[in-house]
Formats: structure tokens, sequence, C-alpha cells
């Protein structure tokens, strides 16, 4: 299957929207956030994530938001699709996904882990899966 321009331009504005909402959200919510995926992940009976130091991390988690929403930007801005910024992208959430499930199996088996694991690997593997059938 070839992929048009449409398609994947849509792809990646979509997420560079979610990806700057996360930013914000990481910025203006740090605790509640992850209090939210605690609350989920007990659900499932999984460990929290303590809250002590999260304003640092987000910090990092804002930066990191803001720079996926970029790579999405600069790969869609032009006619066509520059796909330099989507390889950063991809790899990104690939080094996001892999690091989350590591700290799963390793270190405690909390739900914001398994969560990133599975919704940065989504993101990583569809992006590519488009990228790679994309009609240059």
């Amino acid at each position: 299957m070839v992929v048009s321009d449409s398609l994947l331009r849509l792809w990646l504005r979509a997420w560079m929207v979610v990806f700057a909402l996360g930013a914000i959200d990481f910025l203006i919510f740090p605790t509640l956030t992850l209090n939210v995926l605690n609350s989920a992940g007990s659900l499932f009976g999984m460990p929290a994530i303590p809250a002590r130091l999260t304003e640092f991390w987000a910090v990092l988690a804002v930066a990191y938001m803001v720079l996926v929403a970029a790579f999405c930007w600069e790969a869609t801005r032009e006619r066509g699709i520059d796909a330099q910024p989507v390889r950063f992208l991809v790899l990104g959430k690939t080094t996001s996904s892999l690091v989350s499930l590591l700290y799963f199996v390793v270190v405690v088996h909390a739900f914001a882990f398994l969560a990133n694991f599975l919704v940065d690997g989504f993101i990583a593997a569809g992006t590519f899966a488009l990228l790679r059938s994309y009609k240059r």
C-alpha cells in the first residue's frame, strides 16, 4: 500500500496537536497527570509511581513533547513530507517506548510505564509504517 502525502500529513499533524497538549499538561499538571495514571493502574492492582520530584521530570517531559511536536510541524510545513524529522520522531518514540518497557520489567510494574510503552510504541510503529510506505 502506498500512503499519500495527505494521510501522512494528517497523521503527523494530529500527533503534533496531541504532543503540544501533552507539553501543556506536563507543565501545568505534572502531579495530577501522574496521579491519574496511578489511579488507572490501581484498577489493575499495579503499584503507583511516587510523586516525589515530579516537577524535575515534568521539565524534561515538556521539552521532549515540544521537540516531538516540532518534528511533526517541520515534516509537514512544506509541500510534501520531509522524512528526516519523521525519522527523529520515530527514534524518540521508540526510545521512550523501550525505556518504559525496561522500567516496567526491571524497576516497578507500574501502569504508567506499561501505558507509555504501548502508546509510544503504537505511535512509533504507526509512523514508521506510514513513512515506509509513503510515496515521495
